[in-house]
């Protein structure tokens, strides 16, 4: 058999996602979807001050349409899913208007120290959704 070399190894999926009760009513599609976002804002954090807001947050640019294509489903489902990450407090989305996509501030579960990965201006609309989007 053929060893073939990937450059995208494998997402990384946190275990608390499984573990913790907060977690146990998300479906496994927007875990799926998480996974993805996750491994989106580690490539944001490795390629610096490009992605980074005026507070020093990290976020990226996901638009439904990529994540349409590369999960293989609708407009709808995505948007269902990421609604489900911004009620599991995962995930942030921030309008940018102008028929720009919206940025996504992604909490990373993984690192310990995480209480910033929301800027402040954004944290006490926490609970809100931001439905509108770019495809």
């Amino acid at each position: 058999m053929e060893n073939t070399k990937y450059d995208d190894k494998f997402y990384r999926l946190p275990k608390r996602l499984f573990k913790e009760e907060q977690f146990r009513s998300m479906t496994n599609e927007a875990k799926a979807l998480y996974m993805i976002l996750l491994d989106r804002r580690c490539l944001s954090e490795c390629n610096g001050d490009v992605w980074r807001d005026v507070y020093g947050a990290t976020f990226i640019i996901f638009t439904i349409k990529e994540m349409m294509r590369l999960l293989h489903l609708g407009n709808k489902k995505i948007n269902k899913m990421l609604k489900e990450l911004e009620a599991h407090n995962l995930i942030y989305r921030s309008h940018q208007g102008l028929g720009r996509p919206n940025k996504i501030y992604v909490h990373d579960l993984l690192k310990a120290d995480n209480d910033n990965w929301l800027p402040k201006q954004f944290k006490h609309r926490k609970g809100r959704t931001n439905e509108k989007e770019i495809l």
